[in-house]
């Protein structure tokens, strides 16, 4: 992967995440057009590296520290689109710094280099690891779109109409962006345990694969995520409940995501 891109690229976000928070403070229009020009520029240059690192490679990056950089690429695009989609710059102040901090670890571990094992190398090894990282970025931003809500709840309840209240959307655009955005992650959620039966099958471990700490907390978020799903269908669940549990259903996924890395070899397990 072409460091001194993604390095460029990172700068380019931190720069936009502190504009974006200073847009929490002072609701000016030039602070939103550079936030969107800092990221766009920045996701250029960062899918040029990753294209890069794929070119090289012949397949989709599968070391921790691409792992990291990809991820980080897709919740930046995610929030880069619904902000441009729905006209809330106040998403880039709670996503943009929450991608920085993720695009770190991407910089400083060591590339991979150990081989993969047997059952992993397969073909379709890059869709399984691309589907899964989409999915892990939705609830990602699914979860940071729950601490907006939990925020704005707050300011209602207590009547204490502060700067967030004027400046996060409505609980309603809220809750319903969450459902989107739950829906769209259970997806791909769904998809990467379908291809990820495929890898166990292959397996000289066979089930005993599914005692690891990814395929346990995989499938528990799974099931959890479902229940949600089907509460809101069935029982009209929303709000504050809902985003508790979006947050907690992505802290699980990220368990599955960290467990599935060798950081000491830079690889996949």
């Amino acid at each position: 992967m072409s460091q001194p891109l993604v390095s460029l690229a990172c700068h380019a976000y931190a720069f936009a995440a502190l504009v974006y928070l200073t847009y929490l403070v002072r609701q000016w229009d030039a602070l939103v057009l550079a936030g969107r020009l800092l990221v766009g520029g920045g996701l250029a240059l960062h899918g040029v590296a990753l294209a890069l690192a794929m070119g090289a490679q012949g397949i989709m990056p599968v070391g921790a520290a691409q792992g990291f950089s990809t991820l980080a690429f897709l919740l930046l695009a995610i929030g880069l689109v619904l902000d441009v989609r729905y006209r809330k710059p106040v998403i880039g102040a709670f996503i943009t710094p929450l991608a920085v901090a993720v695009l770190l670890p991407g910089l400083l571990l060591q590339e991979g280099r150990a081989p993969l094992d047997a059952p992993l190398r397969q073909p379709l090894l890059p869709v399984h690891v691309g589907i899964a990282l989409l999915g892990l970025a939705a609830f990602a931003v699914a979860a940071g779109v729950g601490v907006m809500y939990l925020l704005m709840e707050r300011q209602v309840r207590g009547k204490h109409f502060g700067l967030l209240f004027a400046r996060l959307p409505s609980l309603e655009f809220l809750d319903t962006l969450n459902r989107r955005l739950v829906v769209w992650g259970f997806v791909a959620l769904s998809i990467t345990l379908a291809t990820g039966a495929f890898f166990v099958a292959g397996s000289p471990r066979g089930l005993t694969w599914m005692m690891d700490a990814k395929v346990v907390a995989t499938f528990v978020a799974w099931g959890l995520f479902a229940s949600v799903a089907g509460a809101r269908v069935l029982v009209g669940w929303r709000g504050r409940r809902v985003a508790l549990l979006t947050m907690a259903g992505f802290c699980l996924v990220l368990v599955s995501f960290l467990s599935s890395y060798d950081f000491s070899a830079g690889g996949m397990r």
